[in-house]
């Protein structure tokens, strides 16, 4: 049964009894409709308050966010990718480790890259042949390793002469990850062929 017939069945039932009222009156054939159309708006929109779905509202839920902001300035995105960010932000549970890293990188469209970590301590003669070969700063350093899916592009005849030789990256991914990093580390970024 469609939701415009239950409507006139409801509105119906709500009719006191007796002779004077109809079920087929104008009026309530004619306001089953309207209350059908507003039931129907009402079920859309619930898919507005999830930010993967929001299509409507975005805007809206944007401005609340403070997105867009400096790592995708406006107009640089499409309706999916201002999801996946809107839902990256919203979404965010605090904490600085590797588990809520690795929830970033995936909310924000890589969810197989891995984060390397550099040793704590520096190598000398009396360490084991597997520990790290770095100084103590490389302790503030991290590295947010990112498979080939991401767009690597090299250059082509009609390119300009100052065009770069191979360019390649996700801008959005690297502002949003230095934004998140504690600020006594340095992030870098490998993207792997």
């Amino acid at each position: 049964m469609d939701l415009t017939r239950q409507y006139e069945q409801m509105l119906g039932a709500l009719l006191p009894r007796g002779p004077a009222w109809d079920k087929s009156e104008p009026l309530i054939t004619g306001l089953a409709p309207s209350l059908q159309k507003v039931h129907s708006r009402g079920d859309a929109l619930m898919v507005e308050i999830d930010a993967r779905t929001v299509t409507e509202l975005i805007d809206r839920y944007e401005l609340l966010a403070g997105l867009p902001d400096s790592c995708a300035p406006a107009g640089t995105q499409n309706l999916p990718e201002r999801r996946q960010r809107l839902d990256a932000k919203l979404n965010l549970a605090g904490g600085i480790n590797e588990a809520f890293y690795y929830s970033q990188l995936a909310a924000l469209g890589h969810p197989d890259a891995t984060i390397t970590r550099y040793g704590k301590s520096q190598f000398r003669c009396t360490s084991r042949c597997t520990d790290s070969g770095f100084s103590d700063e490389w302790r503030y350093f991290w590295q947010v390793n990112i498979p080939a899916a991401t767009q690597i592009s090299d250059m082509v005849c009609t390119d300009y002469c100052t065009s770069s030789i191979r360019s390649w990256g996700d801008t959005t991914l690297e502002c949003v990850m230095m934004k998140l990093a504690p600020s006594h580390t340095y992030v870098t970024f490998l993207y792997l062929e």
